[in-house]
């Protein structure tokens, strides 16, 4: 914590590449994209600017998404790509929920569910939907990772060292207890059923988003969970 605090310079890059990545994702993970989201996203001078464009995963995100825009792949296509992914009718392909992923049962608002509650109330947030659709949503919890780096920037701006403090050891233990036991599994396996380059390419970037967090921001401070 301290060695990762220390250099704040340093600090406010990675904490500002890692808001953008994981706020980047959340949006495209929480619903399927608007045709200008879409059409935006597939970008190649916005892609170009990705922030974690050197690692491998991403990079083979990035190429996914220039071929989904190539053969312009329709709005049509990726909405129903996205619905076969994480919504239904019919069975989904991946779920989107920690707890189906990670409890015993497989279950919707399990143990999880309610870890993650408590850890977006102990930074004063809540589910948009809380109580009528679980808390542990991949995008939401990208979103909150997001947030806590957004914090964590303002704290370095206002020379706030308990606050940043505060948010880092949040934005860690969030990572390690949570997001980066599932997601990786969740992003590749999104990569390998999905049927649209479009969210092939999400899925790598997904991947190689949480590998790098896990190197970068768990480097120093990373103890393996049990059954990790």
């Amino acid at each position: 914590m301290a060695a990762l605090a220390s250099d704040t310079g340093a600090l406010a890059q990675t904490l500002d590449a890692f808001a953008a990545s994981f706020g980047a994702l959340a949006g495209l993970l929480l619903a399927a994209p608007v045709p200008d989201v879409q059409n935006r996203v597939r970008e190649p001078e916005l892609l170009a600017q990705w922030p974690l464009k050197e690692q491998p995963d991403c990079q083979r995100g990035i190429s996914l998404l220039l071929e989904s825009g190539a053969n312009a792949e329709s709005v049509e296509v990726i909405h129903r790509d996205y619905n076969e992914l994480y919504v239904g009718p019919h069975r989904v392909k991946v779920s989107p929920y920690e707890s189906v992923h990670r409890s015993a049962e497989g279950l919707l608002f399990d143990e999880e569910t309610l870890q993650v509650r408590d850890a977006y109330a102990g930074f004063g947030l809540v589910a948009p939907k809380l109580n009528k659709e679980p808390d542990d949503h991949l995008g939401l919890e990208l979103g909150f990772v997001s947030t806590l780096c957004v914090r964590g920037l303002e704290a370095i701006e206002a020379k706030d060292q308990s606050v940043l403090v505060g948010t880092l050891r949040g934005l860690l233990a969030f990572l390690d207890e949570h997001l980066l036991v599932w997601a990786p599994d969740c992003f590749a396996r999104t990569e390998k059923v999905a049927t649209t380059s479009f969210y092939q390419g999400v899925g790598a970037l997904g991947s190689g988003t949480c590998l790098a967090a896990e190197a970068i921001l768990l480097s120093e401070t990373h103890q393996p969970s049990p059954g990790r």
